[in-house]
């Protein structure tokens, strides 16, 4: 009759454990901590049974169903494993299953290898095998900090690393990315800059041009253009977050960015000289023209493409003109009539 009473709460036990599984897994996040009188208050252990509510407990901590942890005050308290991961866990050996107790703690920031060694107290040759089972089945993964470059860290292989460990947007494998800031920070400074300047309508000038026949005719050309701030009371500064959605709609970035990187930034600008902050940093304005941020662009290109610096006569189309030497200002062929030299111009200075 003992055997038989012993066999019913075992029963017992396991329908309960399940019920309150189902319950807490159903109705909560998975990332909520449950204390001994959260599980109470779910009203499935009859009577508010302390004690059997802990062997419901410690069946699904058996079952790798329920995590036990340190909570609050040192409180014991429990969190719901997903059946997938709960199949994972039973699949470990116990060593395996502490070591990934102990990185599924550090969520996306993962944790050193040493730390992990001092936590679980395993010899390093046992921890070692561990790691190595542990990836090979995919259930952790190595990642790079780029605050501790040349410490060894783990973490969930499921999770995505926080800004924290890969440096945000601003690094590419732990390295940072020079090419895609500047390149960005190009795009942004133009956008605020076209926020920050109005064009004023432009001037006709007569040019010059030399026809396949030999005469000069005279063109009107529209002049540089030129740009004036805006009056005292202005209101279309952008904001943080209008800076962020622009960037993000036209797709410069092959990743969204969030307002803490734009704000880091703007902030990289405003020490360049190149953006002001005006209102407690709430808007943005730009120091320099729509048309100067372009020149500068057009001759740093220019210059890395090795367009300019090699050799002038070589590349400008004097060099190449078979009628150089009769090139005079005011003559016949003159630098003012020139139908090449301008384009060139353009094309190299960005004028």
């Amino acid at each position: 009759m003992a055997s038989a009473g012993s066999s019913r709460g075992g029963s017992n036990v396991t329908a309960l454990a399940s019920k309150l599984y189902e319950e807490c897994r159903n109705n909560f996040s998975p990332d909520h901590l449950f204390y001994q009188q959260d599980l109470i208050g779910l009203g499935i252990i009859p009577n508010n049974d302390l004690a059997l509510l802990l062997q419901c407990t410690q069946s699904l901590v058996d079952q790798k169903l329920f995590r036990l942890l340190h909570g609050k005050d040192d409180r014991l308290a429990w969190k719901v494993i997903s059946q997938e991961d709960a199949e994972k866990l039973q699949n470990l050996s116990p060593d395996e299953s502490l070591v990934y107790n102990v990185i599924h703690s550090t969520g996306r920031t993962g944790i050193w290898v040493r730390a992990i060694g001092n936590r679980t107290n395993l010899h390093k040759m046992i921890l070692d095998k561990c790691l190595k089972s542990l990836e090979n089945k995919n259930y952790i993964k190595a990642v790079r900090n780029v605050k501790f470059p040349n410490r060894k860290m783990y973490m969930l292989a499921g999770l995505t690393p926080s800004e924290d460990v890969t440096g945000g947007a601003w690094f590419t494998d732990g390295v940072l990315d020079a090419n895609f800031i500047n390149a960005l920070a190009g795009f942004v400074e133009l956008y605020i800059s076209r926020r920050s300047w109005y064009e004023v309508p432009s001037e006709q000038r007569n040019k010059r041009q030399k026809t396949s026949t030999g005469e000069a005719i005279t063109k009107k050309e529209p002049t540089e253009k030129e740009y004036l701030p805006y009056p005292a009371g202005y209101q279309g500064y952008p904001t943080v977050t209008q800076i962020t959605a622009e960037v993000n709609k036209t797709g410069v970035t092959p990743v969204m960015m969030g307002e803490e990187s734009i704000s880091q930034l703007l902030q990289m600008l405003c020490y360049d000289n190149k953006l002001i902050a005006m209102n407690n940093d709430q808007v943005y304005k730009a120091v320099r023209k729509p048309n100067a941020i372009k020149s500068g662009a057009a001759a740093e290109t220019a210059e890395k493409e090795g367009q300019l610096g090699k050799n002038g006569m070589t590349e400008s189309p004097c060099g190449q003109c078979p009628v150089f030497k009769l090139c005079i200002p005011g003559g016949a062929v003159s630098p003012e009539t020139c139908e090449y030299f301008d384009p060139w111009l353009e094309k190299a200075f960005g004028f």
